[in-house]
Protein backbone atom coordinates (compact mmCIF):
# COMPACT_ATOMS: atom_id res chain seq x y z
CA UNK A 1 0.00 0.00 0.00
CA UNK A 2 1.23 3.14 -0.90
CA UNK A 3 2.33 5.54 2.28
CA UNK A 4 -0.07 8.07 0.97
CA UNK A 5 -3.31 6.28 1.25
CA UNK A 6 -2.55 4.95 4.71
CA UNK A 7 -5.54 6.21 7.11
CA UNK A 8 -4.96 8.84 9.62
CA UNK A 9 -3.96 7.11 13.11
CA UNK A 10 -7.46 6.91 15.00
CA UNK A 11 -8.39 8.52 18.49
CA UNK A 12 -9.70 6.31 20.92
CA UNK A 13 -9.68 6.27 24.93
CA UNK A 14 -7.27 4.35 26.21
CA UNK A 15 -9.76 2.17 28.61
CA UNK A 16 -11.25 1.03 25.86
CA UNK A 17 -8.12 0.34 23.93
CA UNK A 18 -7.18 -1.74 27.21
CA UNK A 19 -10.40 -3.40 27.37
CA UNK A 20 -10.63 -4.26 23.46
CA UNK A 21 -7.08 -4.96 22.29
CA UNK A 22 -4.49 -4.95 24.99
CA UNK A 23 -5.74 -7.33 28.15
CA UNK A 24 -7.23 -9.83 25.31
CA UNK A 25 -4.21 -10.29 23.44
CA UNK A 26 -2.08 -9.91 26.59
CA UNK A 27 -4.32 -12.23 28.56
CA UNK A 28 -3.98 -9.94 31.33
CA UNK A 29 -5.19 -11.77 34.81
CA UNK A 30 -7.87 -10.17 37.13
CA UNK A 31 -5.21 -8.80 39.62
CA UNK A 32 -2.97 -7.04 36.93
CA UNK A 33 -5.75 -5.88 34.37
CA UNK A 34 -6.86 -3.65 37.87
CA UNK A 35 -3.95 -2.30 38.33
CA UNK A 36 -3.49 -1.27 34.74
CA UNK A 37 -7.33 0.50 35.55
CA UNK A 38 -5.96 2.34 38.45
CA UNK A 39 -2.85 3.88 36.41
CA UNK A 40 -5.47 4.81 33.55
CA UNK A 41 -7.86 6.54 36.21
CA UNK A 42 -4.52 8.17 37.74
CA UNK A 43 -4.10 9.61 34.73
CA UNK A 44 -7.87 10.48 33.89
CA UNK A 45 -7.52 12.20 37.31
CA UNK A 46 -4.23 14.06 35.98
CA UNK A 47 -5.99 15.10 33.08
CA UNK A 48 -9.33 16.32 33.93
CA UNK A 49 -10.90 13.67 31.91
CA UNK A 50 -10.40 10.31 29.90
CA UNK A 51 -7.20 9.79 28.00
CA UNK A 52 -6.59 9.08 24.54
CA UNK A 53 -4.53 7.86 22.23
CA UNK A 54 -3.93 11.39 20.96
CA UNK A 55 -2.58 12.13 24.68
CA UNK A 56 0.35 9.35 24.29
CA UNK A 57 2.97 11.98 23.47
CA UNK A 58 6.26 12.43 25.75
CA UNK A 59 5.29 15.49 27.37
CA UNK A 60 1.95 14.44 28.09
CA UNK A 61 2.44 10.95 29.90
CA UNK A 62 6.08 12.70 31.62
CA UNK A 63 4.22 15.62 33.06
CA UNK A 64 1.62 13.09 34.30
CA UNK A 65 4.43 10.75 35.93
CA UNK A 66 6.28 13.90 37.37
CA UNK A 67 2.93 14.80 39.13
CA UNK A 68 2.59 10.96 40.44
CA UNK A 69 6.06 11.06 41.60
CA UNK A 70 5.52 14.38 43.95
CA UNK A 71 2.41 11.92 46.18
CA UNK A 72 4.20 8.61 45.66
CA UNK A 73 6.96 6.82 45.68
CA UNK A 74 9.76 6.62 42.94
CA UNK A 75 8.79 2.32 42.79
CA UNK A 76 4.73 3.45 42.13
CA UNK A 77 5.63 5.66 39.48
CA UNK A 78 7.85 3.25 37.83
CA UNK A 79 4.49 0.91 37.94
CA UNK A 80 2.63 3.83 36.29
CA UNK A 81 5.08 4.25 33.75
CA UNK A 82 4.76 0.61 32.91
CA UNK A 83 1.74 0.21 32.29
CA UNK A 84 1.27 3.47 29.78
CA UNK A 85 4.54 2.35 28.20
CA UNK A 86 2.70 -1.26 27.42
CA UNK A 87 -0.33 0.70 26.08
CA UNK A 88 1.35 2.78 24.45
CA UNK A 89 3.91 0.16 22.51
CA UNK A 90 0.84 -1.63 21.64
CA UNK A 91 -0.93 1.57 20.27
CA UNK A 92 2.42 2.03 18.21
CA UNK A 93 2.53 -1.48 16.59
CA UNK A 94 -1.51 -1.08 15.70
CA UNK A 95 -0.42 2.02 14.22
CA UNK A 96 -2.74 4.50 16.40
CA UNK A 97 -0.09 6.44 16.94
CA UNK A 98 3.00 7.15 15.17
CA UNK A 99 5.42 7.52 17.73
CA UNK A 100 7.20 4.72 20.02
CA UNK A 101 7.34 5.28 23.77
CA UNK A 102 11.20 4.69 23.37
CA UNK A 103 11.38 7.37 21.25
CA UNK A 104 9.84 10.21 23.15
CA UNK A 105 9.95 9.03 27.02
CA UNK A 106 12.26 9.30 29.37
CA UNK A 107 12.96 6.52 32.13
CA UNK A 108 12.33 7.14 35.81
CA UNK A 109 15.03 5.61 38.29
CA UNK A 110 13.88 3.87 40.87
CA UNK A 111 16.28 3.50 43.98
CA UNK A 112 16.64 -0.07 44.72
CA UNK A 113 16.38 -0.84 48.56
CA UNK A 114 17.52 -3.70 50.55
CA UNK A 115 15.28 -6.58 51.03
CA UNK A 116 13.53 -6.97 53.75
CA UNK A 117 12.18 -10.36 55.03
CA UNK A 118 10.61 -11.88 58.79
CA UNK A 119 12.67 -13.39 60.75
CA UNK A 120 11.38 -16.63 61.79
CA UNK A 121 10.32 -15.40 65.70
CA UNK A 122 8.16 -13.15 64.21
CA UNK A 123 6.83 -15.64 61.61
CA UNK A 124 6.11 -17.85 65.23
CA UNK A 125 4.45 -14.96 66.62
CA UNK A 126 2.35 -13.98 63.86
CA UNK A 127 0.86 -17.90 64.03
CA UNK A 128 0.77 -18.34 67.54
CA UNK A 129 -1.47 -15.40 67.07
CA UNK A 130 -3.59 -16.16 63.94
CA UNK A 131 -4.14 -19.63 66.46
CA UNK A 132 -6.26 -17.78 68.63
CA UNK A 133 -8.48 -15.68 66.81
CA UNK A 134 -12.06 -15.85 66.54
CA UNK A 135 -14.53 -16.09 63.92
CA UNK A 136 -15.04 -18.03 60.71
CA UNK A 137 -13.98 -17.49 57.25
CA UNK A 138 -16.36 -18.56 54.46
CA UNK A 139 -17.29 -21.39 56.86
CA UNK A 140 -13.63 -22.17 57.94
CA UNK A 141 -12.07 -21.19 61.60
CA UNK A 142 -10.79 -18.08 60.92
CA UNK A 143 -7.64 -19.24 63.03
CA UNK A 144 -7.20 -22.34 61.07
CA UNK A 145 -7.21 -20.54 58.15
CA UNK A 146 -5.06 -17.81 58.68
CA UNK A 147 -2.66 -19.84 60.18
CA UNK A 148 -2.16 -22.32 57.57
CA UNK A 149 -1.70 -19.77 54.98
CA UNK A 150 0.66 -18.18 56.67
CA UNK A 151 2.79 -21.31 57.07
CA UNK A 152 1.99 -22.55 53.65
CA UNK A 153 3.22 -19.56 51.87
CA UNK A 154 6.57 -19.51 54.06
CA UNK A 155 7.40 -22.96 53.71
CA UNK A 156 6.45 -23.31 50.01
CA UNK A 157 7.54 -20.03 48.93
CA UNK A 158 4.93 -19.08 46.98
CA UNK A 159 2.88 -16.37 45.77
CA UNK A 160 -0.22 -15.36 47.70
CA UNK A 161 -2.20 -15.49 44.58
CA UNK A 162 -1.03 -19.17 43.42
CA UNK A 163 -2.19 -20.24 47.46
CA UNK A 164 -5.57 -18.50 47.46
CA UNK A 165 -6.22 -20.41 44.16
CA UNK A 166 -4.36 -23.93 45.64
CA UNK A 167 -7.35 -26.98 45.40
CA UNK A 168 -7.72 -29.78 47.46
CA UNK A 169 -6.67 -32.52 44.31
CA UNK A 170 -3.29 -30.56 44.35
CA UNK A 171 -2.52 -31.01 47.78
CA UNK A 172 -1.59 -35.07 48.71
CA UNK A 173 -1.74 -35.12 52.41
CA UNK A 174 0.11 -38.49 52.65
CA UNK A 175 2.92 -37.20 50.69
CA UNK A 176 3.44 -34.33 52.45
CA UNK A 177 3.45 -31.91 48.86
CA UNK A 178 1.75 -29.43 47.24
CA UNK A 179 1.21 -28.55 43.14
CA UNK A 180 0.81 -24.77 42.22
CA UNK A 181 -0.35 -25.15 38.50
CA UNK A 182 0.78 -22.96 36.04
CA UNK A 183 -1.84 -21.71 35.37
CA UNK A 184 -2.65 -19.66 38.87
CA UNK A 185 1.26 -18.84 39.09
CA UNK A 186 2.78 -15.48 37.74
CA UNK A 187 4.00 -16.36 34.06
CA UNK A 188 1.96 -19.37 33.83
CA UNK A 189 4.64 -21.08 32.85
CA UNK A 190 5.32 -24.55 34.87
CA UNK A 191 3.99 -26.17 38.15
CA UNK A 192 5.46 -25.83 40.94
CA UNK A 193 5.74 -28.72 43.47
CA UNK A 194 6.21 -28.41 46.81
CA UNK A 195 7.11 -30.59 50.43
CA UNK A 196 5.42 -29.27 53.39
CA UNK A 197 6.12 -30.12 57.24
CA UNK A 198 4.10 -32.62 59.01
CA UNK A 199 2.59 -30.39 61.20
CA UNK A 200 1.10 -27.98 58.07
CA UNK A 201 0.07 -31.12 56.63
CA UNK A 202 -1.76 -32.01 60.02
CA UNK A 203 -3.19 -28.76 60.12
CA UNK A 204 -4.42 -28.70 56.30
CA UNK A 205 -6.08 -32.37 57.21
CA UNK A 206 -8.40 -30.19 59.87
CA UNK A 207 -8.77 -27.42 56.93
CA UNK A 208 -10.19 -30.46 54.55
CA UNK A 209 -12.39 -31.62 56.79
CA UNK A 210 -14.70 -28.27 55.82
CA UNK A 211 -15.19 -29.55 52.41
CA UNK A 212 -14.87 -26.47 50.59
CA UNK A 213 -13.44 -26.60 46.92
CA UNK A 214 -10.75 -24.58 47.95
CA UNK A 215 -7.98 -25.21 50.58
CA UNK A 216 -8.40 -21.09 51.36
CA UNK A 217 -11.99 -20.01 50.39
CA UNK A 218 -12.52 -16.20 50.05
CA UNK A 219 -15.52 -14.66 49.29
CA UNK A 220 -14.60 -10.83 50.21
CA UNK A 221 -12.47 -8.63 47.97
CA UNK A 222 -8.88 -9.65 47.61
CA UNK A 223 -7.45 -7.02 49.02
CA UNK A 224 -9.42 -7.79 52.20
CA UNK A 225 -6.65 -10.37 52.83
CA UNK A 226 -3.89 -7.66 52.69
CA UNK A 227 -6.25 -5.65 55.45
CA UNK A 228 -6.16 -8.94 57.93
CA UNK A 229 -2.65 -9.63 58.07
CA UNK A 230 -1.68 -5.87 58.85
CA UNK A 231 -4.02 -6.20 61.62
CA UNK A 232 -2.43 -9.68 63.15
CA UNK A 233 1.25 -7.68 62.39
CA UNK A 234 0.00 -4.82 64.40
CA UNK A 235 -1.37 -7.46 66.66
CA UNK A 236 2.72 -9.06 67.24
CA UNK A 237 3.91 -5.58 66.97
CA UNK A 238 5.90 -6.93 63.82
CA UNK A 239 6.59 -4.33 61.00
CA UNK A 240 3.95 -5.72 58.00
CA UNK A 241 5.86 -6.84 55.05
CA UNK A 242 2.59 -8.03 53.28
CA UNK A 243 2.74 -11.79 51.89
CA UNK A 244 5.36 -11.51 49.66
CA UNK A 245 7.87 -11.00 53.07
CA UNK A 246 7.25 -14.45 54.00
CA UNK A 247 8.33 -15.29 50.06
CA UNK A 248 11.42 -14.13 51.19
CA UNK A 249 11.75 -15.37 54.36
CA UNK A 250 11.94 -18.77 52.96
CA UNK A 251 14.47 -17.46 50.26
CA UNK A 252 16.68 -15.94 52.96
CA UNK A 253 17.13 -18.30 54.93
CA UNK A 254 17.13 -21.14 52.33
CA UNK A 255 20.40 -18.95 50.98
CA UNK A 256 21.42 -18.98 54.75
CA UNK A 257 21.52 -22.71 55.28
CA UNK A 258 23.78 -23.22 51.68
CA UNK A 259 20.50 -23.86 49.68
CA UNK A 260 19.13 -22.71 46.43
CA UNK A 261 17.38 -19.84 46.70
CA UNK A 262 16.81 -19.26 43.25
CA UNK A 263 15.07 -22.78 42.42
CA UNK A 264 13.27 -22.44 45.67
CA UNK A 265 11.95 -19.44 44.22
CA UNK A 266 12.17 -20.81 40.39
CA UNK A 267 13.44 -17.41 39.28
CA UNK A 268 15.18 -17.59 35.70
CA UNK A 269 17.61 -14.80 37.21
CA UNK A 270 20.03 -15.34 39.97
CA UNK A 271 19.85 -11.44 39.58
CA UNK A 272 16.66 -11.24 40.53
CA UNK A 273 16.73 -13.55 43.58
CA UNK A 274 19.79 -11.59 45.04
CA UNK A 275 18.18 -7.77 44.68
CA UNK A 276 14.77 -8.16 45.78
CA UNK A 277 14.81 -11.01 47.99
CA UNK A 278 17.19 -11.80 50.07
CA UNK A 279 17.46 -10.38 52.91
CA UNK A 280 21.11 -9.50 53.94
CA UNK A 281 20.43 -9.66 57.59
CA UNK A 282 19.57 -13.48 57.40
CA UNK A 283 21.33 -14.90 54.45
CA UNK A 284 24.66 -13.16 55.64
CA UNK A 285 27.73 -13.63 53.30
CA UNK A 286 30.49 -16.09 54.88
CA UNK A 287 33.20 -12.92 53.82
CA UNK A 288 32.24 -9.32 54.23
CA UNK A 289 34.03 -6.62 52.61
CA UNK A 290 35.71 -5.74 56.05
CA UNK A 291 37.02 -8.98 56.63
CA UNK A 292 39.23 -8.66 53.18
CA UNK A 293 40.27 -5.26 53.83
CA UNK A 294 44.28 -5.33 55.61
CA UNK A 295 44.32 -4.44 59.15
CA UNK A 296 44.90 -1.35 60.01
CA UNK A 297 47.91 -0.56 61.86
CA UNK A 298 47.30 2.05 64.94
CA UNK A 299 49.68 1.11 68.01
CA UNK A 300 48.28 0.03 70.93
CA UNK A 301 44.43 -0.62 70.33
CA UNK A 302 43.72 -0.75 73.69
CA UNK A 303 45.09 2.60 74.86
CA UNK A 304 42.32 5.44 75.70
CA UNK A 305 41.35 7.96 73.64
CA UNK A 306 42.34 11.88 74.58
CA UNK A 307 39.46 13.16 75.80
CA UNK A 308 37.29 16.24 73.97
CA UNK A 309 38.76 19.60 75.87
CA UNK A 310 36.47 20.42 78.72
CA UNK A 311 34.19 23.44 76.77
CA UNK A 312 34.33 27.35 77.59
CA UNK A 313 31.93 27.72 80.47
CA UNK A 314 31.45 24.32 81.51
CA UNK A 315 33.14 24.73 84.90
CA UNK A 316 30.49 27.51 86.02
Amino acid sequence: MDAATVEAPTNMLLTDLLAREYAPLRMLRPKARIQYDLTLRRFAEHLGREPETSDLTGLTVQAFLAARRAKVSAGTAVKDRTHIVAIWGHAFHARYVETHPKATLPRIKAPKRVPKAYRVDEISSMIRVARALPGTWCGVPRSLWLSCFIRMAFETAERCGAIRLLEWPEVDLEERAVTFVAEHRKGAAADNRREISRELAGWLADLKRHGQRRVFPWDRNETMLWYELGKLTSICEVRGRGFHGLRRSAASYMAAAGGSAQELLTHDNARTTRLHYLDPSIAKPRQSAVDLLPPLDLGDEDAAFIPDPEPPGAAA
